[in-house]
Parts: structure tokens; sequence; C-alpha cells
């Protein structure tokens, strides 16, 4: 099984819960009906979601390899690679700041310790309106950080 695109991932996120119909889908996700159907469609075929007509919910009994599969690093690092490539792209309603920044130890250390800060902000603030917020209004925020020596030569040894 290949791994998820980003909008079946939203799909399966949006039905984690309960089950739910394919309106309250919609209005979850933002999707359009067409799209929606869709992706509900191939997950059905996949075999990761069941319907009775009416309503979808999440299979039970997936097996843990497929799992594993679906939610192992090779798939969140595509689904990374597709977000970061749609905000990149994206003209409107976006924050997108890129550095390259000089960097001694002991500022890096200074660095790590606010992004650990922001990190334990995040999961709060998440936990505390998941429930209420559609997924369609939630946001996507990312952070990396690499030596450019180390990264260009990685680049290089792909070419």
């Amino acid at each position: 099984m290949k791994t998820l695109s980003s909008l079946e991932r939203t799909i399966l996120e949006c039905l984690d819960t309960k089950e739910k119909g394919f309106y309250d889908i919609l209005l979850q996700t933002g999707l359009k009906e067409h799209v929606c159907q869709n992706l509900l469609q191939s997950l059905i075929f996949r075999g990761l979601i069941k319907t009775n007509g009416k309503t979808y919910e999440i299979k039970q009994g997936i097996s843990p390899i497929v799992l594993n599969e679906l939610n192992g690093f090779d798939a969140k690092q595509a689904e990374s690679l597709e977000m970061i490539e749609a905000i990149i792209q994206c003209q409107s309603n976006r924050v997108f700041k890129f550095k390259k920044i000089a960097l001694d130890s002991k500022d890096e250390k200074i660095f790590l310790a606010l992004l650990s800060n922001l990190e334990t902000f995040l999961s709060d603030v998440h936990k505390r309106n998941v429930k209420q917020m559609p997924i369609k209004k939630r946001k996507i925020i990312f952070w990396g950080m690499g030596e450019i020596e180390q990264l260009l030569n990685q680049m290089t040894a792909g070419a």
C-alpha cells in the first residue's frame, strides 16, 4: 500500500473520533464535493474506511503492518513535503519565513530552548481547541534547522 496523500489524511483525521456523514466531512474539511467523494471512494477501496450508505467511519482491525506503513517516517516525510510545497506556492493567508542564520553554540542552545517552549505551547493550544475547531480552520506550522554544509552535501549526493 502506498502512502496517503495529505488530502486522504485529512479525511481520516476528520473520521478519527466518530463516524460522520458526507456533508459533515465537507464542513469539517472544506474540500469540494467531487474531491471529497473521490477521496472517500479511494479510502473505501483501500480498506481504510467503511460506509453504511449514510455515514463513513474508519475501519477497525487494520493490520499493524499497514498502519506502520501509513504512519511511518516515509509517510510523514511525504506529507510534510507536500504541505510545505503547498504553503510555499500559496499566494494569500500564509506566513513563510526562510533565513540563513549564523548561530554560535550558545545561541543555538537558546534557540533550541525557545523551540521547546514553542512545542509545548502548540501542544497545549491544540489540545484545548481540537474538539471545537473544524479541520479546515487549523494551521500548518513547521520549522527546522540544519547546517548548510551538511544540507548542500546531501543535495549533491542525490544528483
